[in-house]
């Protein structure tokens, strides 16, 4: 897990470390680092906490055409690892937090929520998410019911991006919705060119429109996501899909990590009315017709 614990060990670290200047990059893009193990003080694994705490609470920003995750402090600098897999985060880099380079037409991952399941999104995918059995079984159900091609695909509870991971559809036709800020940022820092993100929950993007009128070929909630939806929601997504609405909610006796999850009775209850329902290790999955 990562907390405000850990960001305040890092706000309280970086004052203490030396910090070298990049003279490879002095006109270019002018920044500092630190490395583990040679820069004093700082460690292999301060390095891995410090990335995890940067995709935590950090956000995406543009350094011209990459896609970076970046925490700005309180101090004037934004902080930024560069390597994809946080366990092989080699270095921690340090830029002006008033330096741009290029045109910021980044996804915003910022929603305003504390979603409790920001402190494992840096942990989610190799500790979390489906694991292999159900990974195999999710993906056969999905082109069972949607074929080989995905197309237009709306992911509500879209957290780290499955269906991106997994090879299902391409990114510029998948829109994500999620209230988690950590969540998303693990899903921008590997798949930058999106269709759509929605800080958001899924009441609150019916409420505000932010989808209008769209309707998609593929509808999702992964990984018990429908679990965290009402009857009426379920009801909502059914009149966004073209096709169907795939459902994956917490079997009975199952919680999530996040322990948050009061009752999802009446969610499954409703799901069992809407369509055939099948059980996927720790879920049930129900396809909904359009």
């Amino acid at each position: 897990m990562i907390t405000k614990t850990d960001l305040d060990w890092w706000r309280n670290l970086v004052p203490e470390l030396d910090w070298v200047f990049a003279t490879t990059y002095a006109q270019g893009a002018p920044h500092e680092y630190v490395i583990p193990d040679k820069t004093t003080g700082f460690t292999k694994d301060d390095c891995i906490r410090a990335a995890r705490v940067i995709r935590t609470f950090g956000e995406p920003m543009k350094f011209y055409k990459a896609t970076n995750l970046y925490l700005t402090l309180d101090d004037g600098w934004k902080y930024f690892p560069l390597d994809k897999d946080v366990q092989n985060t080699g270095i921690i880099n340090r830029g002006r937090a008033d330096h741009v380079y290029g045109v910021q037409n980044h996804p915003c991952t910022a929603s305003g929520i504390a979603s409790p399941y920001d402190a494992y999104a840096s942990h989610w995918d190799s500790d979390h998410g489906l694991r292999g059995a159900e990974k195999i079984a999710t993906v056969s159900l999905i082109r069972e019911v949607f074929g080989p091609k995905l197309r237009r695909t709306l992911d509500v509870g879209c957290g780290t991006g499955l269906p991106l991971d997994l090879g299902l559809v391409e990114s510029v036709r998948y829109v994500g919705i999620d209230p988690s800020s950590a969540m998303l940022n693990e899903l921008v820092w590997k798949h930058p060119h999106l269709a759509g993100v929605y800080p958001m929950t899924y009441a609150v993007a019916e409420h505000q429109r932010v989808l209008c009128g769209t309707q998609f070929d593929t509808v999702l909630a992964l990984g018990g996501s429908a679990s965290y939806l009402t009857p009426d929601e379920l009801e909502r997504l059914r009149r966004r899909a073209k096709r169907a609405v795939l459902l994956m909610h917490y079997a009975p006796g199952e919680v999530p990590v996040t322990r948050d999850l009061v009752s999802a009775d009446a969610s499954l209850e409703a799901a069992r009315s809407l369509g055939e329902q099948t059980r996927i290790g720790r879920f049930i999955a129900t396809v909904v017709p359009a």
